[in-house]
């Protein structure tokens, strides 16, 4: 294992070639006795960019491709929407107010029985 400047130094020097690649990170890592994860988070910790590889780390060039799928949160919040009116117009119906019906492990008020 090398010294952490001596690391530093090469992946810096890889960076400025552009060839710091996922194959050169692996290369390197067997080489000399390093942890891939380490290495990667080292490039993180100094700004240094992996370049995109065909068939490597395609995640990358597609994440940001990809949105959030803007009806599935919409159905989402309108399926919360639909349980909490719900629930609100339960305690309405009831007469206290809705913080009070909470079913808590500290409710100041028993649920009557038969309502």
């Amino acid at each position: 294992m090398k010294p952490l400047w001596q690391v530093v130094r090469d992946l810096e020097f890889a960076y400025k070639k552009g060839r710091l690649t996922p194959t050169f990170l692996d290369y390197y890592a067997e080489q000399n006795g390093e942890r891939i994860s380490a290495l990667y988070a080292l490039c993180a910790k100094n700004f240094l960019d992996v370049e995109h590889e065909i068939g490597r780390n395609d995640h990358i060039a597609t994440e940001r491709s990809r949105g959030v799928d803007q009806r599935a949160v919409e159905q989402a919040l309108e399926a919360e929407a639909r349980v909490l009116h719900q629930e609100l117009r339960q305690a309405r119906d009831d007469g206290r107010p809705y913080y009070l019906r909470k079913p808590t492990k500290n409710a100041q008020f028993i649920k009557k029985a038969g309502s």
